[in-house]
């Protein structure tokens, strides 16, 4: 029976991303008090997850005090009569001090540990085992799951139940539009949602889109002269800020946007892609191509 050692930080997503990759028996992960809603949502999407038997459980910890953090977490392993054969240490979450503290911990242990990076368009995971009380690197691979979907990651950052699609039907110009864009993508072959509402109203995406790891938040407007205000702007970055630090932000419209708005869109890192050729549902061949196209750079 494996047990995975997880630290949970502000980003979800790399310990999921592990735990779908190794699939272990049981998860033990160590939450401080700023981080327990991401512990709790993480441990929602884990046992609710339809290709995943996991046990998971948490133990709050000071995330700034090593001595706390060891000591906690060998008194877990002792009770658990857990030995090094039966552990994996991810090292990838929490703050540095959780990080030196696990390390430490599997040091004792001669536990194998693993990181995982994700800051590329594909995730990788290192492993490594200990000879000579020296961690040693023993494999390094890029990992997709099959079974990571779109409600995985609005859980993991929502929180399950949190966040549903607005089904009721639209039929104004911006509906065409939405609806043209969220064709297109999914017969180039990415996973779509549209319409996703938080329960709390806060957060209101036109369109959310995921090829393997990568995922991004589209807001999509049909126009017919330039936008004066930045209300759009507005929405899509406060509707994205719980989606985590990965996620990647879409403008799309059918005009340009003035000189000031282009500037503001590229300080927020918000990728604008123009199509001007739109009308009632129908795009330009070129104009599709470079929506594709332009999407793809950041997605796959």
């Amino acid at each position: 029976m494996v047990t995975m050692i997880s630290l949970i930080g502000e980003q979800p997503l790399p310990n999921f991303l592990a735990i779908l990759h190794y699939q272990p028996n049981q998860v033990l992960c160590l939450y401080s008090k700023i981080t327990k809603g991401h512990f709790d949502r993480l441990q929602s999407t884990v046992q609710n997850h339809q290709h995943l038997s996991v046990s998971i459980r948490g133990i709050d910890v000071d995330p700034y005090n090593m001595v706390n953090i060891i000591d906690n977490l060998k008194r877990e392993l002792y009770q658990q009569k857990l030995v090094s054969q039966d552990l994996i240490f991810n090292l990838t979450g929490g703050t540095k001090i959780m990080s030196l503290a696990a390390y430490q911990v599997a040091q004792e242990w001669k536990a194998p540990m693993l990181y995982l990076q994700s800051e590329q368009k594909q995730a990788t995971i290192m492993l490594y085992q200990w000879k000579d009380n020296e961690p040693q690197q023993i494999d390094q691979q890029e990992i997709y799951s099959e079974h990571l979907t779109l409600k995985d990651i609005l859980d993991l950052h929502l929180g399950t139940g949190a966040w549903y699609q607005n089904t009721k039907k639209r039929s104004d110009a911006g509906a065409r539009f939405e609806q043209t864009l969220a064709d297109l993508l999914r017969a180039d072959g990415y996973e779509i949602l549209q319409n996703v509402r938080s329960s709390d109203g806060q957060e209101e995406i036109d369109i959310v889109v995921r090829f393997q790891n990568r995922y991004g938040a589209i807001e999509a407007k049909c126009k017919r002269s330039t936008p004066h205000n930045i209300e759009a702007i507005k929405q899509l970055v406060t509707s994205t800020k719980q989606l985590g630090s990965y996620v990647q932000r879409f403008y799309i419209l059918t005009v340009p946007l003035p000189k000031e708005q282009r500037e503001l869109v590229e300080r927020l890192k918000i990728r604008t892609i123009i199509l001007e050729s739109y009308k009632d549902g129908q795009l330009a061949t070129e104009d599709r191509q470079k929506f594709l196209s332009d999407i793809a750079q950041v997605l796959r």
